[in-house]
């Protein structure tokens, strides 16, 4: 597996408009994130790694645009009889369906990951007892 893998996943979720260098970039970085989560006896050629990776590539993808289109001033243009109008709704819209999507991938690879949680658990300490 690699960030081909990844870009072609990725590509089936959403028109790349972005320059190919960048993609490449995010793909490989979101594979390379996965894959050092992943436990050692993993199947690496596993498709919900892929998956799980494009989710993330996309949801690093939809934060890059969202905050573009919130730096840019220019809303909408007219020029003769065309006019385009950008709806930054749309792209807030975009973030939150890839934030969903990302997450529900790295449920599916929750199994194949090494668990590096910790936690206190209250244990039934008496205070009288310190």
């Amino acid at each position: 597996m690699n960030y081909w893998d990844v870009k072609d996943y990725l590509s089936q979720l959403i028109d790349l408009t972005e320059d190919e260098t960048l993609v490449a970039s995010v793909c490989r970085t979101a594979l390379r994130e996965i894959e050092a989560g992943l436990k050692k006896d993993a199947d690496f050629n596993d498709v919900r790694i892929v998956a799980a990776a494009a989710g993330l590539a996309y949801y690093r993808l939809m934060l890059r645009r969202n905050s573009l289109s919130q730096e840019d001033s220019v809303m909408s243009f007219k020029a003769g009889d065309v006019s385009i109008t950008q709806d930054s709704a749309d792209t807030a819209k975009q973030l939150e369906r890839a934030e969903i999507y990302c997450a529900k991938m790295f449920e599916k690879i929750a199994p194949l990951c090494e668990d590096n949680s910790f936690a206190f658990i209250k244990t039934g300490v008496n205070v009288d007892d310190c």
